[in-house]
């Protein structure tokens, strides 16, 4: 029992120690994780056998931690802020901006809004209900919404100015009496993975 309980620390110690080299300068080896997590590289590897196991456990503790408890409290409040939602999102990922860039951004925010889809439904169907958003908008709307802002907003000449500027630019186009939405097509949901009961506005 106490080797399971020495294994699963291991294992954490290791995970926390990536994510912290994670906020510096760039990807770290995993010699550095290692000797950061205070373990040797061979309980590393017995661990996470290659380093794409180990960005996975890294990336999933970041959205479970980080990213999970933002959406969580946003469905929560009786006071709707689209805008204060993503800009503490895009401050998440910011801080991983460095080796987000290294691996490849466009995966990394695929990944962290497909783990919180439940969760972004729930804030879509609460802000619809509540008046703040579109009664048109569709979950994909707001996955893409958030992709291409956080794409955008973590880029290192960004501030937190320049990123509360333009998601006030942008996210009031959610908001309800704009123009109708262009539909998407078959083969945009195809192409887009997007599930069946997941296509079309959610007030159907």
């Amino acid at each position: 029992m106490s080797q399971r309980r020495d294994s699963r620390a291991n294992a954490e110690r290791i995970v926390e120690a990536t994510r912290q080299l994670w906020k510096g300068e760039g990807a770290p080896s995993l010699e550095q994780i290692a000797a950061t997590a205070g373990v040797g590289i061979a309980t590393l590897y017995r661990h996470f056998p290659n380093r794409a196991a180990l960005e996975s456990a890294a990336f999933t503790q970041i959205f479970n931690d980080e990213i999970g408890p933002i959406i969580d409290r946003a469905a929560a409040t009786d006071q709707f802020d689209l805008v204060d939602v993503a800009e503490q999102f895009i401050d998440v990922i910011g801080r991983y901006a460095a080796v987000l860039t290294a691996i490849e951004l466009s995966q990394v925010t695929d990944e962290a809004l497909a783990a919180l889809a439940e969760r972004f439904l729930e804030l879509i169907r609460g802000g619809q209900e509540e008046g703040v958003l579109r009664r048109d908008l569709e979950p994909v709307d707001l996955f893409w919404v958030l992709r291409m802002l956080v794409l955008g907003l973590t880029s290192p000449v960004s501030s937190p100015t320049v990123r509360r500027r333009y998601l006030a630019l942008v996210l009031p186009s959610l908001a309800p009496g704009g123009p109708e939405l262009p539909p998407l097509t078959h083969d945009d949901y195809e192409r887009l993975g997007v599930a069946e009961e997941h296509r079309g506005p959610m007030s159907d």
